[in-house]
């Protein structure tokens, strides 16, 4: 039996009767909230941790980081925190066992994504899944068997639950109500059930002097010293001063300043410019150089008309290079430019390797050779 294989038996054998063992598994815990749901449902990052903590102790497990989202919607996995949870899991190469969530919604609520996580991240690099509340547990081949199934009812909720809250608060700004956060300048007072934005005495003065400075062609680098100079503080934000972006949200949220369109010509497509960026970054170029690459081949990221050096390098920021002069190196290299495993066989052999043992590359040989 090759070690990919007795690696993952062993492992689904420790969970199967869901009792402690004398061998520790290793695992990851993921936490997420976004802002509503923290709010509505009292899943608080905290009580996640708490949860994900106790269910490792019970079962002799022990936690090697929980990696923490907070304010990130599950419609994708473009999460910090997510990703730098993928690249530990592939750099652990086999030696995490499994990663827990409180719930299946917190990790993801897109049936696609989900494929793509079990297909890329938990079946090659032999890590499993443990959804606490959600009874899931692929250490089990029935949970496995699931999982599609509930990713599909999640994402049938994430739908129906996103319909609910807009015509909620469309219903409350009907009313002259106001729902979500109160801004600089503002208080907020009760209306019945209603809660509606009063001019706040103190700061609401400090608020039409920022407007009136704007119009006179202040630049918003100024109107943020004006204000830090009179210790006026704003209202959000863990820096308790005011910046250049603190301003442009407070005149963007007050209808004052106007975002121009974005006006160009190349398209956002970020599957196409990252596997373009990686494949550069490869082969040693400069962000400035990769970003020059992305403009002439018409590409351009999402709020941009064109890349620029530092919008390349957050492009590639979670990024992981390989030696493709390696057979491991080059296959992990082509399952990040999306290849299947059977295209990864082929382009092995026609780069000239071959399996050491000799003979062809099937798929699940390419498989445990990206996980040896």
């Amino acid at each position: 039996m090759s070690s990919h294989s007795s690696r993952n038996s062993k492992s689904r054998s420790h969970l199967a009767s869901s009792c402690n063992t004398d061998h520790k598994l290793r695992v990851f815990g993921y936490c997420r909230v976004s802002t509503d749901m923290q709010v509505q449902h009292g899943l608080s990052l905290d009580a996640q941790r708490e949860e994900i903590k106790q269910c490792a102790a019970d079962r002799g497990w022990i936690i090697e980081e929980i990696f923490v989202d907070g304010g990130f919607s599950a419609k994708n996995t473009d999460r910090p925190a997510f990703q730098r949870m993928t690249k530990a899991i592939k750099d652990a190469d086999g030696a995490i066992a499994a990663v827990l969530v409180t719930k299946l919604d917190r990790l993801t609520r897109s049936l696609r994504d989900l494929c793509n996580i079990n297909e890329d991240l938990l079946e090659p690099y032999g890590c499993n899944l443990v959804a606490i509340r959600d009874g899931i547990n692929t250490f089990e081949p029935v949970s496995k068997m699931l999982l599609p199934f509930l990713a599909i009812i999640g994402q049938i909720e994430r739908q129906n639950t996103g319909e609910r809250v807009k015509a909620t608060i469309k219903h409350i700004h009907d009313q002259g109500g106001h729902y979500g956060k109160v801004p600089f300048g503002f208080s907020t007072v009760k209306d019945g059930k209603l809660s509606k934005l009063v001019p706040d005495p103190v700061t609401h003065p400090w608020l039409e002097k920022a407007i009136g400075w704007y119009r006179e062609g202040v630049t918003m680098t100024e109107i943020a010293r004006r204000l830090n100079e009179e210790g006026i503080k704003p209202r959000y934000g863990a820096v308790k001063e005011w910046n250049t972006n603190k301003i442009y949200e407070l005149l963007r949220t007050m209808g004052i300043h106007k975002t121009r369109a974005i006006v160009s010509e190349s398209i956002y497509d970020k599957r196409a410019a990252y596997k373009l960026a990686y494949q550069l970054r490869g082969e040693g170029k400069t962000y400035t150089e990769i970003a020059d690459a992305l403009n002439a081949a018409g590409l351009r990221p999402l709020k941009a008309a064109a890349f620029r050096w530092y919008s390349a390098q957050e492009l590639l920021r979670s990024a992981v290079f390989h030696d493709r002069g390696t057979a491991r190196g080059l296959a992990l290299y082509l399952k990040e430019q999306g290849h299947s495993l059977r295209e990864i066989g082929l382009r092995l052999a026609q780069a000239g390797h071959f399996p050491k043992r000799g003979g062809q590359w099937y798929p699940n040989t390419v498989r445990l050779l990206m996980v040896s």
